[in-house]
């Protein structure tokens, strides 16, 4: 896409969290990488095995019927077994393991970081005076906590988490809701930008976002897509 087309008055940034605001990513692949040591299997975190294991996980999450949340402890498993084939690691004995390795690690949050250049871009999206919005599955309780530490939750003027409407943020009514409360009618002035193909870039696409691909770890190649590789790449969109 041309610089020149977007700039058309943008009236609203919408941001991912997990994977985009916050590097999770990061923590995830050190605790797959030390489930696969401990099931005998050295894997560096950064290991690309163990990104598309995730990412093939992730698909998988949202063809859900019913909230991640919902789900059993052997729902849960067979996910992450997803992960665990595509390391080439056995599922056999691993079970404590994996409850062992992410014991307490979204109720806690530790660990999570801001991925560099994050509140200096969000700083300047707001000097800009444009809304600022979190659009994500993640819950409201755990983001605003997290938001708060890690000194950005001032920048927000909108937060939209799909589970309190009762939709996935693969459902198109998730983005018709949040196009609505940056209060206007025109989904070309709203960027949306995150780390998932399917949800932040296809799904924004469709209601007419114009969508941004945050692709730190060189990932994809997507034509016809804008991608960056550092937020702070946001700015020459704006």
């Amino acid at each position: 896409m041309e610089l020149l087309d977007m700039k058309k008055n943008i009236r609203g940034v919408y941001f991912d969290f997990f994977g985009t605001l916050v590097d999770s990513r990061h923590l995830l692949t050190n605790i797959w990488s030390n489930i696969a040591k401990r099931l005998g299997v050295e894997i560096a975190p950064d290991d690309s095995k163990i990104l598309l294991g995730m990412q093939k996980q992730w698909v998988e999450i949202n063809k859900l019927s019913k909230p991640f949340i919902n789900l059993s402890r052997e729902e849960v498993l067979k996910l992450d077994y997803i992960v665990l084939d595509a390391i080439g690691v056995k599922i056999k004995g691993s079970k404590d393991i994996i409850r062992e390795e992410f014991s307490d690690v979204f109720l806690t949050g530790m660990n999570f970081c801001l991925y560099p250049g994050c509140k200096e871009t969000l700083e300047q999206i707001q000097a800009m005076e444009i809304k600022i919005g979190v659009l994500t599955h993640a819950s409201r309780k755990l983001c605003q906590i997290k938001m708060k530490e890690l000194k950005i939750l001032e920048f927000f003027d909108i937060f939209i988490h799909s589970e309190e409407f009762g939709y996935k943020k693969s459902e198109i009514e998730i983005y018709q809701i949040a196009m609505e409360a940056m209060g206007t009618m025109y989904p070309e002035k709203i960027i949306h930008i995150g780390d998932d193909v399917e949800m932040d870039v296809k799904m924004a696409q469709e209601i007419g976002m114009t969508p941004i691909l945050f692709d730190p770890y060189m990932l994809y190649s997507i034509e016809d897509v804008i991608t960056i590789r550092k937020l702070p790449e946001i700015m020459q969109y704006l």
